[in-house]
């Protein structure tokens, strides 16, 4: 698998696992589309205000979307053979990794219902070292995530390769 976009690898890293945060933009399209589809037909029945309506609502509905899509697509949890390394930010680009050795603790949590949602759920990491508390905190502390049961499983597997 190769990294995503703008992930700064160290030479000969091999990428496992790459996945992002949930963002259900899907069904807010489809919102949107539908919006379009009424103002259609309310222009077709000749309802100015309910015209006007839908078609505020499609514009802040649409504005709203990618104000929140922009951050979203630039945020990226990558799991390679040698460290988890946490990718954000769209004008002033972040990243944060943790060694695979000084994960102390890996823990997943999947809330209900949107668990059942692309596999979402919560990855914990505790860490061992000097600064594992900065660099926790700095994004790599809790991972709420889509695909978490195979990122879990690839994290668990490359920390114990001879296994």
């Amino acid at each position: 698998m190769a990294a995503p976009g703008g992930i700064i690898l160290e030479p000969n890293e091999k990428v496992i696992l790459a996945t992002r945060p949930l963002f259900l933009w899907e069904p807010l399209v489809l919102l949107d589309i539908a919006l379009i589809v009424l103002a259609l037909y309310f222009s077709s029945v000749a309802v100015p205000a309910l015209i006007i309506a839908c078609l505020v609502v499609f514009i802040v509905l649409t504005l709203w979307i990618f104000v929140r899509w922009v951050p979203w697509s630039a945020k990226w949890f990558v799991l390679t053979d040698r460290r988890v390394i946490s990718r954000w930010g769209v004008v002033n680009r972040n990243q944060s990794a943790l060694l695979l050795d000084r994960v102390q603790d890996a823990s997943i949590a999947r809330p209900f219902p949107l668990s059942l949602i692309r596999d979402y759920g919560v990855l914990r990491l505790e860490s061992a070292g000097y600064h594992s508390e900065e660099r926790i905190t700095e994004g790599l502390h809790e991972l709420a995530m889509t695909h978490a049961t195979a990122f879990y499983r690839a994290l668990t597997d490359a920390q114990t390769p001879n296994a």
